[in-house]
């Protein structure tokens, strides 16, 4: 069929007024400037009128299985308070793995309402969440996570297999890793990922410099994400901190390369940044869940100017009101109106997809 509509944007190139695009397969064939006719042999014609035809949005971080909590933790400054009531919200039932499911399946579904139509979506329960996504209607890259630190880090071999299991890749799923965070699984492990990765060609994904806090832990061990990780038992003595910030710990265990996606990046220096510039890493920038912790301002600008390719999320239903990349647009333009919409676009489409290997 042939779609028209009064502007056709193809983000490679400048908007097209008065544009049409032909289907053909499944695939698009053909776009361009509106023909005043066109033969009735290439398919029908739907014209959207006044309308803006866009490539399908793509959200880089999110969490669908996360989506069932929404509205029950709102963010505050305590982060790690935050995180607390979060897996108190999530394992209240005994049926994790159904919830987790039913999570991803309504969270495709909104990010499809909302013209999303391709996830970097983290998942804690692969065996649970994949089955569900692995046949549409998101195109998928799943990073399946990894938490493997103090009294857990003898199931990181375990974990590490479950998030890497391809019995659900698809050609609309694919499978990836997400070594969590520098709180929640330590060098060894951090490596163990990057070899795997490495081995099948795998994207990663890894939450990091999201907070002051956990730039304090990464380098003296201590503070609040240290007592965080005793109120979980997670804590031990054996537990070696790297003594580097964030992404210096990030570089020396090999994972700051062109198949790795930093989720959030909000505290970072300008060495930080050049470091990632000269890497090739993509960032993934979650504008509205920032807003909500109240973090200091993000330096996606300073990141883009460097040569990082910076992409949008959303994160979750647990920090965000929603799981729309069109909001994240335009929460963005209403906030920094120098940035210059081409480029908030790129943010949103091209970029997400190199990020995300596609």
């Amino acid at each position: 069929m042939i779609l028209r509509a009064k502007y056709l944007i193809p983000v490679d190139r400048r908007p097209i007024k008065d544009g049409a695009l032909r289907i053909e397969r499944g695939a698009i064939a053909e776009l361009g400037p509106a023909r005043k006719s066109h033969d009735t042999d290439l398919g029908p014609v739907l014209d959207l009128g006044a309308a803006a035809i866009l490539p399908g949005l793509i959200n880089a971080h999110t969490h669908l299985e996360l989506t069932a909590l929404e509205a029950k933790t709102p963010p505050d400054d305590d982060f790690f308070g935050w995180l607390e009531r979060l897996r108190s919200a999530l394992y209240a039932t005994n049926d994790v793995e159904r919830v987790f499911a039913d999570a991803a399946r309504d969270g495709a579904r909104r990010s499809l309402e909302a013209g999303v139509t391709t996830v970097g979506d983290i998942t804690s329960r692969p065996s649970a969440v994949r089955p569900i996504l692995h046949h549409g209607p998101l195109r998928v890259v799943s990073f399946g996570e990894v938490i493997a630190t103090g009294t857990i880090r003898d199931r990181l071999a375990e974990r590490l297999q479950a998030a890497i299991d391809g019995s659900d890749a698809s050609d609309d799923l694919s499978i990836a890793v997400s070594p969590h965070a520098p709180y929640t699984i330590e060098t060894d492990g951090v490596r163990a990922c990057v070899e795997s990765a490495e081995l099948g060609n795998f994207r990663m994904c890894m939450h990091l410099a999201e907070t002051r806090d956990e730039a304090r832990f990464t380098e003296h061990g201590d503070g609040p994400v240290r007592d965080y990780l005793r109120r979980l038992g997670l804590w031990d003595e054996v537990i070696r901190c790297p003594a580097l910030t964030p992404i210096p710990f990030a570089h020396a265990c090999g994972l700051l390369n062109d198949r790795t996606i930093l989720a959030h990046c909000n505290y970072v220096s300008d060495r930080d940044i050049e470091l990632m510039g000269a890497s090739g890493v993509h960032v993934a920038y979650c504008p509205r869940t920032h807003h909500a912790f109240n973090h200091d301002p993000h330096r996606f600008r300073d990141m883009l100017a460097a040569g990082v390719n910076v992409c949008l999320g959303t994160d979750s239903l647990a920090s965000n009101p929603s799981l729309s990349i069109l909001a994240e647009l335009r929460f963005l333009r209403r906030r920094h109106a120098d940035v210059d919409g081409a480029a908030l676009l790129e943010m949103a489409t091209v970029r997400g997809a190199r990020a995300l290997g596609l």
